[in-house]
């Protein structure tokens, strides 16, 4: 299964989890399809102006009656276009954030086809347009002008759950870079005996089991809710990113000019891992929040 499917998955019911007691209906109606993988859930953040910022969204949320209607779109929203709910983030009349549990395809509900993207396989990424979509007030998220404390939990998981697949496509690149070693064969003998290659193996290794074990510490430290965890996370994935980007690119070296070939699964690991350093916060901005919790 795709990662991004099971990703936003877990993201939505993670993020309801934690800011809801009560049921939210679109999440009851579509529990069993979101299990079943026949619905799909969405994260809808993204704008035009802005990937981070809450206080430059654009879309709205106006109250009319017992509901709230919506206008704007959003940007780069995944599996936007599948039947489902999506943790939708708007400002409210009051200029704050406000997120709701919504239905996809309803009335006041479109969606573009999907970005052609460099990597990502199955990813389907769509911008969506809202248009006096009617939303009821007791799908509210968290409270209202809480949505920013709801984005500030569902990206931190994400960023972990980021890092996990990071280091996942690492070591499927350093497994590639070994087998292809054992296998290339220059004058007769296979360039893994070679001690140039085996210090890189050596070093792509090293640097894997460090990302590896920051990954299930930030994961750790969240499953025990640590007062810390948002800014471990980040941590994490200051690391973890670049680092699993440097050990693509060292094994799509070793391959040679088969690694710039589609005949080798390299060539779309190297595709697939660049994505982490822009998705889900920017690396800088991840360097900000760590720097900023240092010198508090």
């Amino acid at each position: 299964m795709n990662f991004n499917l099971t990703e936003d998955q877990l993201m939505l019911q993670t993020t309801v989890r934690e800011f809801t007691e009560r049921e939210i209906e679109p999440i009851a109606a579509q529990l069993d399809p979101l299990c079943e993988g026949t619905a799909y859930a969405s994260i809808q953040f993204t704008e035009e102006e802005t990937g981070s910022d809450p206080e430059s969204l654009i879309t709205t949320a106006r109250p009319d009656g017992d509901s709230y209607v919506i206008n704007g779109m959003k940007h780069f929203s995944t599996f936007g276009a599948r039947d489902g709910c999506a943790v939708l983030y708007t400002k409210d009349e009051d200029g704050a954030c406000t997120a709701f549990v919504i239905e996809k395809n309803v009335p006041g509900y479109s969606v573009t086809k999907s970005w052609e993207l460099m990597g990502g396989g199955g990813i389907e990424a769509v911008d969506v347009y809202f248009e006096d979509m009617r939303v009821p007030k007791a799908n509210v998220l968290g409270g209202k002008g809480k949505g920013f404390d709801a984005l500030l939990h569902w990206i931190s998981a994400e960023k972990i759950e980021q890092c996990a697949a990071c280091v996942g496509i690492a070591q499927a690149a350093l497994d590639e870079a070994i087998t292809y070693t054992k296998s290339r064969m220059v004058r007769g003998k296979p360039i893994a005996g070679m001690q140039g290659i085996r210090w890189e193996l050596a070093e792509m290794q090293a640097k894997l089991q460090a990302a590896r074990w920051l990954t299930y510490r930030a994961a750790f430290l969240q499953d025990q809710s640590a007062p810390a965890w948002m800014t471990e996370a980040a941590a994490a994935k200051l690391f973890v990113v670049p680092t699993a980007i440097e050990i693509v690119e060292k094994a799509r070296q070793i391959h040679g000019a088969y690694g710039y070939t589609r005949e080798f699964k390299i060539e779309r690991l190297a595709r697939a891992i660049p994505a982490a350093a822009s998705l889900a916060t920017t690396l800088e901005i991840n360097r900000s929040i760590v720097g900023a919790a240092i010198a508090r």
